[in-house]
């Protein structure tokens, strides 16, 4: 299989079906918006794998298996579909390939594809390299993880939404302390990809609520020389992409930040942690609380 042709192509037919979406179209309700605009998303795919000999794996989907597959895809249509109906961010089509039909992990990824799908910008990553583009450049560049900041000059991914600030903020509290810069956007694939070319530093995810499909960028920071490790510093290649799960990581582009990191995240849950979470649970009863006063 060509890669990089059958990426490309996918990509700029999701591109072109989401520039025929009206604006106005895009401010109803999001719950049927989202559905609506996934399930037409996913039968673009579908169309443009038919013919090829695979076992299919789509977000939120079941797979669809091959007997005579000798690949495996996983696919993300839109990585941040609420994102795309705000017209915020840079929501992502990512999709990522290994050579072989069953027992895959993120290891066994040879080959990955994010394209913002606002911004146009793509990467890709092989075993050996990985590489990109900006929507402004027409030729790919190689990208290597050249950062060797300390902490207090890392631009982090630190993720408080979707109503989880509690967990994060417990999970990772003194980094925000720390941090030359903070951001969230929540398009977990670009912010893998922005590690990978030096853009951020690191991403700490800590709310108990990322599935494993936003990792499917993982090639291309491990062959940018980045790093994707649990909270024991344990690589997660040998993380199973067969069915979908939550699970929280760490993303950095240096090992001497990403030692200083762990170490950090390790000593707070250690000695702080429990305290910090009764307190922040106390606060949210004072509100439960203040909030029906209002009422």
């Amino acid at each position: 299989m060509d890669y990089l042709p059958i990426c490309s192509s996918i990509a700029e037919n999701l591109t072109t079906f989401l520039d025929t979406i009206p604006y106005q179209n895009q401010s109803i309700l999001q719950g049927k918006a989202k559905q609506e605009i996934d399930h037409k998303a996913s039968e673009i795919i579908d169309s443009c794998l038919a013919d090829y000999p695979i076992n299919l794996y789509l977000q939120g989907e079941h797979p669809k298996l091959n007997p005579h597959a000798n690949y495996s895809i996983f696919v993300d249509p839109i990585d941040g579909t609420s994102n795309w109906l705000r017209q915020v961010g840079d929501p992502s089509f990512v999709m990522a390939i290994a050579a072989k039909s069953s027992d895959v992990t993120l290891g066994d990824l040879n080959f990955a594809y994010v394209r913002g799908l606002r911004s146009g910008d793509c990467y890709y990553g092989t075993q050996c390299a990985a590489y990109f583009r900006s929507a402004h450049r027409q030729d790919y560049t190689q990208i290597y993880c050249h950062s060797q900041v300390s902490l207090e000059d890392a631009i982090a991914y630190l993720r408080p939404g979707y109503h989880r600030a509690k967990e994060a903020l417990s999970g990772s509290f003194p980094l925000w302390l720390c941090c030359r810069d903070i951001r969230s956007v929540d398009n977990s694939a670009m912010e893998l990809c922005e590690i990978a070319r030096g853009a951020a530093d690191f991403m700490v995810e800590c709310r108990h609520a990322s599935e494993n499909y936003n990792l499917l960028a993982y090639p291309i920071l491990k062959s940018a020389g980045g790093y994707l490790v649990d909270f024991r510093g344990n690589s997660l290649a040998s993380l199973s992409l067969e069915s979908e799960y939550i699970v929280d990581y760490v993303a950095c582009g240096s090992g001497y930040l990403l030692r200083e990191i762990l170490h950090i995240i390790q000593r707070w849950e250690q000695n702080h942690e429990k305290t910090f979470r009764n307190f922040l649970g106390e606060i949210e009863r004072e509100n439960q609380v203040w909030g029906s006063q209002i009422a």
